[in-house]
């Protein structure tokens, strides 16, 4: 029991001084460096609604685009699509399937897909001198992440897992492609409903883009997240903080910290209450973010013929941008 306090009570603290030390860092921005933006938009709408503040609390899944370990969690057979109207009528689609092979091992598929629309050509200049530069002719592009993982539960408590993907970015008549991967471990402390977990995404070489003067292509870098996170029960057994029946109430709270190589260190805050099992709220916060800060969803549930269906919904408002309303569907067998 010391043991398990001592290593929860240093994690803490490690979450805690990563975040103040990027709170209050100084103005270097690290903003503009990395291409494949796409790989930081968060998926699904549970995870979006509580603040992406999940690493620790996904069991589903949906726990490949977070944290691979977290789908060592599965049963049996599941799976999730997600729809996000995304921002200049833009659509994020993206879907999941994770089968349990044993009691130990897990393997999932999943791709995310950004459809960028029709795009209006225009010129630098106009032949004609004009303000207008339009041509009248639409372009379009788009981004796709196809991803395989596996996840080994080493004991009932720790898991560990991987995550291969192939990315591509397409722009005009431009693309680039390359492999990505992420790892990630869970661990349950077993003790006040304290999860500990940690993941390391898109490990990857550089994207290459336009031919320079020397007919060698640009290079850029791609987003790498790192992500350490905690989750406690609080509401929702006797062996909790605050007790109560798990078939009635149950609240969570999760926090996590941020660091990557193209934006300062950020600290997410979430909580989700699910009430008899059926309706679920959320809410979260993320720190050190210029938008969408605030997020709020919920979730309904139900069992039809031996299959968990459940619906979620996450509303999260980017000020000057766009408000964005993301829904998930996820089936348990």
């Amino acid at each position: 029991m010391k043991t398990i306090k001592r290593t929860y009570g240093v994690t803490l603290l490690a979450v805690l001084l990563l975040c103040v030390q990027g709170l209050f860092a100084g103005d270097f921005n690290k903003s503009g460096r990395t291409a494949l933006q796409f790989l930081k938009i968060g998926i699904g709408a549970r995870s979006a609604a509580m603040g992406e503040a999940c690493v620790a609390n996904l069991n589903d899944v949906n726990a490949v685009f977070w944290n691979p370990s977290g789908i060592g969690q599965i049963d049996r057979f599941e799976t999730s699509f997600s729809y996000t109207n995304w921002f200049m009528d833009m659509e994020l689609i993206s879907g999941a399937v994770g089968v349990s092979l044993t009691q130990t091992l897990i393997f999932a598929f999943d791709y995310v897909s950004l459809n960028y629309g029709d795009i209006p050509e225009a010129l630098v200049t106009h032949p004609s001198g004009q303000l207008d530069t339009r041509t009248g002719d639409n372009f379009t592009g788009g981004d796709l992440s196809m991803g395989v993982s596996i996840a080994k539960n080493f004991t009932d408590k720790l898991s560990i897992g991987v995550r291969s993907k192939f990315v591509q970015e397409d722009l005009y008549s431009y693309s680039t492609q390359l492999w990505a991967f992420d790892v990630g471990t869970y661990y349950h402390t077993g003790w006040k409903g304290i999860r500990l977990a940690m993941s390391a995404q898109n490990f990857a070489g550089k994207a290459r883009w336009l031919e320079t003067l020397n007919r060698q292509k640009q290079e850029y870098e791609v987003p790498l997240l790192f992500r350490i996170g905690t989750s406690i029960d609080l509401l929702g057994g006797s062996d909790l903080f605050l007790g109560g029946n798990p078939d009635r109430h149950r609240f969570t709270v999760n926090l996590d910290a941020i660091h990557s190589n193209d934006y300062a260190e950020r600290l997410n805050i979430g909580g989700e209450y699910w009430f008899f099992n059926r309706i679920a709220l959320r809410a979260g916060y993320r720190f050190n973010q210029n938008y969408g800060n605030l997020s709020f969803g919920g979730a309904l549930s139900t069992n039809i013929s031996q299959t968990n269906i459940t619906i979620d919904y996450a509303f999260v408002d980017y000020d000057y941008l766009k408000t964005t309303h993301r829904f998930t569907i996820s089936l348990q067998y």
